[in-house]
């Protein structure tokens, strides 16, 4: 997948320093989501929590925003896909300290911000490699862990890449 991706600026095509054309991964919106269910399972694995039900998990599929607001035609689209774990607080940093533990060492995630403050913690994560971002932060309603993964750009398989 193109390290060219902007995902935290909400921009999913190409940046003006690539070619526009050049081609966008493929997957389809359910292989997304699965992949996306899985890995915020992992993330809760490594955090040593439970996903909790007592609301979520969220499933935000967007268009494709480029750098100029421009949104292609063609069906492209990014996942951010959000799971909640039931935790005192208290243990929020504990189990975040975990999974950045794991992810430095096991994933290839990078992470990319990092913040503890009181009891409560952030951490924001990127993998270069696929692309993809994560949070795992302290949220509101009290005692919530929020687990997140935010995919790259892709077209759905079988579409037709637009040209720019």
């Amino acid at each position: 997948m193109a390290a060219s991706v902007l995902l935290y600026a909400g921009a999913c095509m190409p940046q003006k320093s690539e070619d526009p054309n050049k081609p966008l991964p493929r997957k389809s919106r359910a292989e997304s989501l699965a992949w996306a269910k899985q890995y915020t399972s992992t993330m809760a694995h490594y955090a040593e929590v439970k996903i909790g039900n007592a609301f979520g998990p969220f499933t935000d599929f967007e268009e494709c925003i480029g750098e100029n607001d421009e949104v292609a035609g063609d069906g492209r689209y990014t996942l951010t896909y959000t799971a909640y774990a039931d935790l005192p607080l208290a243990a929020h940093i504990p189990a975040v300290r975990k999974l950045r533990a794991a992810l430095e060492k096991h994933a290839g995630v990078k992470i990319t911000g990092y913040q503890e403050k009181n009891s409560e913690v952030t951490l924001y994560g990127r993998h270069d490699g696929e692309n993809f971002g994560i949070i795992a932060d302290t949220v509101k309603p009290p005692n919530t862990l929020r687990l997140s993964v935010s995919t790259p750009c892709f077209l759905p398989p079988g579409a037709e890449q637009q040209k720019f």
